[in-house]
């Protein structure tokens, strides 16, 4: 008896453990300067970023290979009847100690119902991180905002304009609400 009490504490203690790894620790948005220096707030949820099958620890860093290619975003807890905006910027560019390019545009995507990030429409094709040679690490920024109305925005940017995306501006002009969802990483050049 005491053997299989025993057993049962070390199986709900363990999958205790599993479901909080991966989970993105939402005070590095202001020890990394997110917060309150790009973003007035710290998400509340996280969204799940996987580069070929690579899941993304917040914060981590990557090369800039891995992220040659789109990748596959979860996002849950949020409202299935709402429209989302989900926007991927790079604050540090072209290096994060003059960063006169910033915020450079990497995708949007808007009109995303719910969580289905898949049906979302493309405003700003993906462009995967390019950090100069020799530059420090520069961080990506991955933010999901709830629209503030069922109509659809339907808006395209110009994708050979890519810096200075008003991250501010965009999310004002639009009433957007948020951010409810985020996730960040650090990427340096081959």
């Amino acid at each position: 008896m005491a053997f299989k009490l025993v057993h049962w504490i070390f199986v709900i203690s363990s999958l205790c453990i599993s479901s909080l790894q991966g989970k993105c620790d939402f005070e590095k948005f202001r020890e990394k300067g997110i917060v309150p220096n790009i973003i007035p707030d710290v998400p509340d949820k996280e969204i799940k970023v996987e580069y070929t099958e690579i899941p993304l620890e917040c914060g981590e860093e990557l090369l800039q290979n891995v992220t040659r290619y789109q990748p596959a975003l979860t996002f849950t807890g949020l409202n299935e009847d709402k429209l989302h905006t989900l926007i991927m910027f790079d604050p540090d560019a072209p290096n994060p100690e003059n960063p006169h390019l910033a915020n450079y545009r990497h995708w949007v995507l808007e009109d995303i119902p719910g969580n289905n990030f898949y049906e979302g429409y493309t405003v700003s094709s993906y462009k995967g991180p390019d950090p100069p040679p020799n530059s420090d690490a520069h961080r990506y920024i991955f933010l999901v905002y709830q629209q503030p109305k069922s109509k659809k925005l339907r808006e395209t940017f110009d994708d050979d304009k890519r810096a200075h995306f008003k991250i501010k501006t965009f999310v004002n002009k639009r009433n957007l609400i948020g951010p409810l969802a985020g996730n960040f990483m650090y990427v340096r050049h081959l």
